[in-house]
């Protein structure tokens, strides 16, 4: 706990710092933004590696529990065809082909024939990929939850407003 608050009161002060030196160096320029990207960035960064160290102890890849969430949230049956989970995941498709091939293997997953359109398939969740599914998100939802835990209710409402703000400026931003 204590190794947490120094890394956190540290990452703060480097950005701090951070910003200090561009206004110093770039003193015709507004760098005001910049320091709240480099916390997006570190975020994201943290994020990841919260991702990582979830999945870990299940020996999947974020893309490949990507899949195996995706198709949950289908509702059963849990399956949907390979160009919709590519669509929905933002893949390429040689992209989602590997991970559909790798979940196969492992037999979390199957293609079967679509019974709408006779040279499609449809990928599903097998018993195992739905059960190891569940594990995982239970294992995400104990790490969120204790990663919210110091916050209060309130905090956590102006977060999530300001998160809603940040990603709504950001895809508005991205789609011009």
């Amino acid at each position: 706990s204590r190794r947490r608050e120094a890394v956190a009161a540290g990452a703060t002060d480097w950005i701090d710092e951070l910003g200090s030196v561009w206004r110093r160096e770039y003193r015709h320029l507004d760098t005001g933004a910049l320091p709240r990207l480099v916390r997006l960035a570190r975020l994201s960064l943290l994020i990841d590696s919260l991702q990582s160290e979830v999945l870990r102890p299940f020996d999947l890849a974020r893309g490949d529990y990507g899949v195996l969430a995706m198709l949950r949230r289908a509702g059963s049956p849990y399956e949907l065809s390979p160009s919709q989970l590519t669509n929905r995941l933002a893949r390429s498709s040689g992209g989602m082909t590997k991970i559909l091939k790798r979940l196969e293997e492992s037999g979390l997953v199957q293609r079967l024939p679509d019974p709408d359109d006779g040279r499609g398939s449809r990928v599903s969740l097998t018993p195992a990929g739905l059960e190891l599914q569940d594990r995982v998100f239970n294992a995400f939802l104990v790490a969120s939850q204790g990663l919210v835990k110091p916050l209060s209710e309130t905090r956590l409402r102006e977060v999530d407003r300001a998160l809603r703000t940040l990603l709504d400026t950001f895809e508005r931003y991205l789609a011009e």
